[in-house]
């Protein structure tokens, strides 16, 4: 999986941004959908991915962890839509967040859960990183012992 520390989700703009650059009067953020960047000013809310949580019965989980045992789950599958009966939403947010705490976590924020994922998943951040060939591997040995 890749990091998701630069995502950012922006109060009042559909969707998930990645984190260009800082500036003088707040933040440049690029749509993960369609590569068109924006300016945050610092008064608006916006969040970072890897810095939220979930409530569990054991205390809070950050969604990083979530995401990942949900995308090994799933071997980078998408899950239910957002924009499905709340019953299907919550039978697949149990299945991806079994402990999680019923009184705390509502269906607006597993609605926001598989969104997110789904979103994700889109954009390829659960695609399986591919891993140097041993030919490879053998040309990098070898041209280190020449130099």
């Amino acid at each position: 999986m890749k990091s998701i520390k630069t995502i950012l989700a922006v109060a009042g703009r559909p969707g998930l941004f990645n984190l260009v650059a800082q500036t003088r009067t707040g933040i440049i953020i690029e749509s993960l959908d369609d590569q068109k960047r924006y300016t945050v000013s610092a008064q608006q809310q916006v969040h970072a991915l890897d810095e939220i949580a979930m409530y569990t019965i054991e205390g809070e989980k950050p969604l990083r962890e979530l995401y990942e045992a949900t995308g090994k789950a799933l071997k980078g599958a998408k899950t239910v839509s957002h924009k499905a009966d709340a019953s299907e939403i919550l039978a697949a947010f149990q299945s991806h967040v079994p402990n999680y705490d019923e009184t705390r976590v509502y269906i607006s924020d597993m609605k926001k859960f598989v969104n997110w994922y789904n979103l994700l998943v889109d954009y390829g951040f659960f695609a399986e990183e591919p891993k140097p060939s041993k030919a490879k591997a053998a040309k990098k040995e070898d041209a280190g012992e020449d130099a």
